[in-house]
């Protein structure tokens, strides 16, 4: 039924009680935290498991179910992603929506909550990774990943080597990808 078809129809708010009361004003909604690229920490461990479980559950559909518990992975990225690699993460006051692992030239890992995606946020955390390395970094990933390889070849890493799976764990042919930055150096902004 349309407004006009309604037997009490009137201009007033829409929002305004049958009575004829004015509305009341909604409570205002506090803004959202800005979005920050920070350095991880020890405390960030089990919020960058549950990213890293979630991220490849939903996103890579293609892989073997997960046999590793929270605890397990919760204790990789513990003893061997935060100690080995430069890690960043997204965050959003406490919330963490996304993280990049950088060992070397090698960008190791770079997955965000599902929930966030499309939003610029893994452009952000790549962004990051490219100032740790400016003279270039390669990674790896599922051929099966058209999503990722999509957004790698966006911002210019090129396929550079192939692999039929055999030398990782998923036994999923990858391909290795590579950026490197342009011979001729980019202005930064206001500089001439």
């Amino acid at each position: 039924m349309n407004m006009t078809d309604a037997p009490y129809a009137t201009t007033a708010h829409p929002t305004a009680s049958r009575t004829g009361t004015p509305p009341t004003a909604a409570p205002a909604k506090a803004p959202a935290p800005p979005l920050t690229i920070r350095l991880a920490i020890p405390t960030d461990t089990p919020a960058i498991a549950a990213i890293h479980q979630a991220s490849r559950q939903v996103t890579m559909p293609y892989l073997p179910p997960q046999r590793r518990t929270h605890d397990e992975v919760t204790r990789w990225v513990r003893e061997i992603v935060l100690p080995q690699c430069h890690t960043v993460v997204a965050a959003r006051g406490p919330e963490l929506l996304g993280y990049a692992a950088v060992r070397g030239e090698l960008l190791d890992q770079l997955y965000l909550r599902p929930d966030v995606r499309r939003a610029g946020i893994g452009s952000l955390l790549l962004a990051a990774a490219r100032r740790h390395r400016p003279d270039g970094l390669f990674l790896h990933v599922f051929q099966l990943n058209a999503d990722a390889r999509a957004f790698y070849a966006h911002h210019g890493f090129r396929v550079v080597a192939t692999d039929d799976g055999r030398g990782n764990m998923e036994n999923l042919p990858q391909l290795t990808l590579r950026w490197t930055p342009a011979s001729v150096p980019v202005p930064r902004r206001g500089t001439p």
